[in-house]
């Protein structure tokens, strides 16, 4: 055997060899494509594409602590009201909670469709509660479900105070509802609900609710001109055969922004649902001035037809982002004979809130 011949020989046995392992050879299969959250900015900020939808979906909320004390806010005024003015009252209260915010958004050929829902985790002095605060849908301007009604959501809360009424109430809360809101597009607005009213309040006898089939009604109006708003509401309580009406007014002016609102009792011998004050009116006022960048200072004052006066001040400061601490001093001079002729009293509250 020739050297030529040898080498031929090697060459035909690699061949066979390679070939023979070619053909065991194993190929991986291609890993599959992974689907990462999308963030969703056509509905504002901290949405994201539920993974697999064209739905967005975005989960907030807060976490809060009070602490409240004195007169007015001590625990001692809720579990015996007579004593409140006389000393009794001066004790102290906590509360810790959980807020729990989920919203969704699609877009449909009737415009978005969304959904809220706020529950709130609870504990008053140790003792724990959980609560649907609100849950509603949204297509096309109609809202319906459980959530504050049109009367107190249209014309906003009595400032940036944490204790913003006492006695000198400016409506109700949470209703079961039909809503419609129209938005002109060029500032003015208006909205109209349809609200349950079986519920109530048993110790008020012109608050208590009934089962019958007529609802409780509400219509609002309103203009926003960038720098100022103007708002009135209506709300008629078919139980009681009366209603309230509301009108507010807003103004923003650099670091200050201002507002009063003013409420009308049909018949100011009772209250009703949405007249919530004692007498024939109420006046609510308040403000906020930014101090610095990170403080601002909140006061508001209200009283009524029936000698109720209540005042707040606070500042509120952000200590890093998402992150306050709020300390409020509190006064109301009540009027009511439960607690005696022109009882005046004082109270506090220090919040520590985290927002996510």
């Amino acid at each position: 055997m020739n050297i030529k011949s040898l080498l031929l020989g090697s060459a035909a046995a690699l061949a066979a060899v390679s070939g023979a392992q070619a053909a065991d050879a194993i190929i991986a299969a291609e890993p599959e494509p992974m689907e990462y959250v999308r963030v969703c900015d056509a509905f504002g900020t901290g949405y994201f594409y539920i993974p697999g939808t064209e739905t967005c979906l975005k989960i907030g909320g807060y976490v809060r602590v009070d602490f409240q004390g004195g007169d007015i806010n001590g625990q001692d005024t809720f579990a015996n009201p007579s004593a409140a003015g006389t000393g009794g009252g001066d004790s102290w209260k906590t509360r810790s909670r959980l807020n729990l915010r989920v919203s969704t958004a699609s877009d449909t050929e009737y415009g978005a469709l969304k959904t809220y829902a706020e529950l709130l985790f609870q504990a008053d002095d140790n003792q724990s509660e959980t609560e649907l605060d609100q849950a509603y849908i949204e297509l096309g301007g109609i809202l319906v479900g459980y959530t504050d009604t049109l009367f107190t959501a249209f014309t906003g809360d009595a400032g940036n105070t944490i204790n913003d009424f006492y006695d000198v109430d400016y409506g109700d809360f949470n209703r079961t509802q039909i809503r419609y809101t129209y938005d002109a597009g060029n500032g003015f607005s208006f909205a109209f609900a349809v609200e349950d009213d079986s519920s109530g309040d048993d110790n008020e006898p012109n608050l208590a609710g009934d089962d019958n089939y007529m609802p409780d009604l509400v219509a609002a109006l309103g203009y926003n001109g960038g720098a100022w708003q103007l708002r009135a509401v209506g709300g008629y309580d078919e139980s009681a055969e009366e209603g309230a009406i509301k009108v507010r007014g807003d103004v923003t002016l650099g670091q200050v922004s201002l507002f009063a609102m003013a409420g009308w009792n049909t018949d100011g011998d009772f209250q009703n649902n949405y007249a919530r004050w004692d007498g024939d009116w109420a006046v609510w006022l308040g403000g906020s001035y930014s101090l610095t960048e990170k403080a601002t200072l909140n006061a508001s004052v209200n009283f009524d037809d029936g000698d109720n006066v209540e005042a707040a001040l606070n500042v509120a400061y952000q200590v890093v982002p998402g992150f306050s601490i709020i300390p409020e001093v509190n006064y109301r001079s009540d009027a009511d004979e439960k607690l005696g002729p022109k009882a005046e009293d004082w109270g506090g509250v220090l919040r520590f809130q985290r927002n996510f």
